[in-house]
């Protein structure tokens, strides 16, 4: 994974929707989720999956690897 595509996340705790940043762009996830850890999942999926990260993280096998910040 490059340095520019670093994995960052926003929950927000009042409605419970979830922002992921990655490589200067913002990607409002589709769910709500009841807690933080719930959003990161679905947002190391969502980068793994739609943006296409399992072709380019080379170290990461799966997923779950994914190094994810949350904010």
């Amino acid at each position: 994974m490059q340095p520019d595509e670093n994995l960052q996340l926003h929950f927000d705790l009042l409605s419970h929707r979830a922002l992921l940043s990655c490589g200067g762009r913002d990607y409002l996830l589709p769910d709500c989720y009841p807690t933080k850890e719930m959003a990161q999942i679905a947002a190391q999926k969502f980068a793994w999956e739609t943006l296409g990260l399992k072709d380019r993280a080379g170290e990461c096998a799966q997923a779950s690897d994914l190094p994810v910040w949350l904010r």
